[in-house]
């Protein structure tokens, strides 16, 4: 699962933020600077990412994955690309603008959860079989969303509607 990976690498940025600043901060900097590098980071590699494969590879992607290719693959690559804009307009934008983010990447997870339960199903009625790598995805994609939205509710300011 290559998404483990791109949210190992916010963190792991993070983490290098925090460590050059001599892991000085407060627990609310530590779950900013998390949070922070989950918009940037993880969420600014799945833009570059699914732009290149949707939008300048989309037949070669749509092979690998099974599925017809189409100009849905295009929309959905620029989709990706507004997903990593909003993430990186989080650095500037912060305290409200972090809700937004967290509710764009809400819908982009429930596509996810949407298309993985789609195909836990298809392959269950055609195959005759239960794919756990598809509900893997789920469990992760619940699981990441729920911890993404715990962390923001650590930190003053995210989610104050004044």
């Amino acid at each position: 699962m290559w998404i483990v990976v791109i949210i190992g690498a916010g963190v792991l940025t993070a983490v290098g933020q925090l460590a050059i600043g001599g892991f000085s901060a407060d627990y609310v900097d530590v779950m900013k600077t998390l949070l922070l590098h989950q918009f940037a980071v993880s969420h600014g590699i799945i833009a570059v990412g699914g732009f290149i494969i949707n939008v300048l590879y989309p037949e070669k992607t749509a092979a690998k994955l099974g599925w017809p290719s189409g100009p849905f693959q295009i929309k959905y690559g620029f989709a990706q690309v507004g997903l990593g804009v909003m993430g990186v307009l989080a650095i500037w934008f912060q305290g409200n603008f972090w809700v937004a983010t967290l509710v764009t990447l809400y819908v982009y997870g429930f596509s996810g959860l949407w298309t993985h339960t789609l195909e836990v199903i298809r392959k269950r009625k055609e195959e005759g079989r239960t794919d756990w790598v598809e509900i893997g995805n789920i469990i992760l994609d619940v699981v990441y969303h729920a911890v993404l939205t715990w962390m923001s509710l650590q930190i003053p300011g995210v989610w104050s509607f004044e």
